[in-house]
């Protein structure tokens, strides 16, 4: 039976980029559709009558339609797409019950996850350091778009953290209270690599999540944080990751934020880059 793959994507969306560097390293093709979403623009496709009756009624990207099967969670599309054939012979999960078992536990360690809240989990804190420019964009909106959250967004802690960052501040509230907790995971990466390429020995779908981690903290100007002498095996891990061709096909060939991003640290480097970086240090002397 012939496969037809549509993804409904935001191009700076975290698991949206997971879901198409999967597709890229499985080499499958797919149809396009970009998703604007409403706390960075006042078009809020994510928001549309026909997205929440018939794509999604969390609002939330990505979304895989498989012919005419609609997939939904970053983590499970990809397990999904693990299992179409595609033009490249890889597989993203081993098929070894415990290795299957193992890149479980680091899937769920590294994606934002439904029910884990935001700071419990790696990958729910990498996208904290973010909060400045996504409370930019939440600022800019027309009112009448902050009123359509208010009414129509289905997701009440995503409502409440807009409405705060718009008529108040979170930027320099958020990234504090995961230092300590971001410094650990870290290191405990460092220790878990141990210096191989990849985190179960070959490329998978924990690696995916990682690589479009360690790019938003490379987008947040802290990338010095994965190129620490003090963590090596983290440093060769990134380099690892850069290299493979998902990479820019599923990253930095959708990127289309560098003016966001600009104005957001025209004022200089990330403020929480030099104290992650002296927790690191203190922690690995201690």
């Amino acid at each position: 039976m012939k496969q037809e793959l549509t993804l409904y994507h935001a191009h700076w969306s975290i698991c949206s980029q997971m879901v198409r560097v999967a597709l890229y390293e499985k080499g499958l093709s797919f149809k396009s559709e970009r998703i604007e979403l409403c706390d960075q623009s006042d078009e809020a496709g994510n928001l549309t009558d026909d997205f929440l009756k018939n794509i999604n009624p969390t609002a939330v990207v990505p979304v895989l339609k498989l012919n005419d099967e609609i997939i939904r969670d970053s983590a499970y599309i990809i397990e999904r797409i693990d299992d179409l054939k595609g033009d490249n012979e890889i597989n993203l999960w081993p098929q070894d019950p415990v290795k299957r078992s193992e890149l479980k536990k680091w899937v769920e360690d590294t994606t934002l996850t439904e029910g884990v809240g935001l700071g419990r989990s790696l990958g729910t804190m990498v996208p904290l350091f973010s909060t400045g420019l996504i409370e930019d964009l939440i600022k800019n909106l027309k009112f009448k778009s902050i009123l359509r959250i208010i009414f129509k967004h289905p997701r009440r802690e995503r409502k409440i953290a807009f409405l705060t960052m718009y008529f108040s501040s979170l930027k320099n509230r958020i990234g504090p209270i995961v230092y300590n907790r971001f410094t650990r995971e870290l290191i405990a990466l460092e220790n878990n690599l141990n210096d191989k390429s990849f985190l179960l020995g070959a490329f998978s779908h924990a690696d995916i999540n990682l690589m479009c981690c360690f790019n938003r903290l490379v987008e947040m100007k802290m990338e010095s944080l994965l190129e620490m002498p003090e963590l090596p095996n983290v440093a060769k891990y990134w380099q690892n990751l850069k290299s493979r061709k998902s990479y820019q096909q599923g990253l930095l060939d959708y990127s289309d934020h560098e003016e966001m991003l600009k104005k957001i640290f025209n004022s200089g480097p990330n403020p929480h880059l030099e104290i992650i970086q002296n927790k690191i240090i203190e922690q690995l002397n201690s």
